[in-house]
């Protein structure tokens, strides 16, 4: 087969599989309710926790993060640390659980999915991200505060890390195609969340 058609259906393969909107499924088996019509709307885990608590969310979660994980940890294994390939895999996949052709591209936004790519491919920026989230989420007590924060920095943290400190394992090299990948997911994400943003700035947020 030829390696260029090898790479579509990966990435078709990878789109189709992070469409799966688990906290949809989740919602109408459960609660036989339409997640995109209940709480904020958002077809994610966080508001399956506002509907049914952790004991549902929590599922959603990792199934939501396994939809990034899995795609991009084979691409780099098959692939053999194909650096710009597996970042794009890992875009498909956020974009994938966003845009899901089975909710006619309506989805989530993308916090989970993208930490599920992205700790394969970035792992020391992650982890900063994490505990930066996880930070803002103790204290601010809102979500989607700490993941708008870290989708904005986190090409900055791969500059960083990257160009300056010569930290990207597990690849060989600094690229800036994958600066740029990067970049534009983080945009699509904070875009996600424009409705958020909105109520953040009249302090309507809501709080978990």
């Amino acid at each position: 087969m030829n390696i260029l058609v090898f790479y579509f259906i990966y990435i078709l393969a990878t789109y189709l599989i992070a469409g799966i909107p688990f906290a949809y499924i989740a919602v109408s088996i459960y609660f036989k309710k339409d997640i995109r019509k209940e709480g904020s709307g958002n077809v994610g885990a966080t508001n399956v926790y506002r509907i049914g608590g952790i004991k549902y969310a929590a599922p959603v979660f990792f199934l939501d993060f396994l939809k990034g994980f899995l795609p991009v940890l084979l691409s780099v294994i098959i692939f053999q640390k194909n650096a710009e390939f597996s970042t794009l895999v890992g875009i498909t996949a956020v974009l994938g659980h966003m845009y899901s052709p089975y909710l006619k591209f309506q989805g989530g936004k993308g916090a989970a999915t993208s930490f599920g790519a992205f700790i394969v491919i970035f792992p020391v920026s992650t982890l900063i991200c994490v505990v930066i989230f996880a930070l803002i989420v103790k204290f601010a007590r809102v979500v989607a505060l700490g993941t708008i924060v870290v989708a904005g920095i986190f090409p900055f943290l791969y500059l960083l890390l990257g160009k300056v400190l010569r930290i990207y394992y597990p690849f060989d090299t600094f690229s800036w195609y994958i600066l740029g990948f990067v970049s534009v997911i983080s945009v699509f994400i904070i875009y996600k969340h424009k409705s958020n943003i909105a109520r953040l700035l009249k302090g309507k947020e809501n709080k978990i």
